[in-house]
């Protein structure tokens, strides 16, 4: 349990250490505007910008559309979803 505590603090802490960690895994996107998207993480950089492989768009409850590969300006994301998270859903 404690471990698991410290792991928490530590993403808290240096978040964009931790999302660049996730570099080849699947992570959602949840943008300001509501719209969603799920794929492989490809890239991201210092400004928190993300480029998604085989990106699926979400909007409300449904599929809009695919994209073979997308880039996600950081400050346009409301939230990112790590892999870990999506397998306990």
């Amino acid at each position: 349990m404690k471990s698991e505590q410290s792991i928490g603090l530590n993403m808290g802490k240096r978040p964009l250490m931790t999302i660049m960690k996730y570099v080849d895994k699947v992570v959602r996107v949840k943008l300001k505007n509501d719209l969603v998207y799920e794929g492989k993480m490809a890239e991201c950089d210092s400004y928190m910008n993300i480029v998604i492989e085989k990106a699926v768009e979400y909007e409300g409850n449904g599929r809009k559309a695919t994209y073979p590969r997308i880039l996600i300006r950081g400050n346009n994301i409301m939230y990112i979803q790590l892999q870990p998270m999506l397998s306990e859903v």
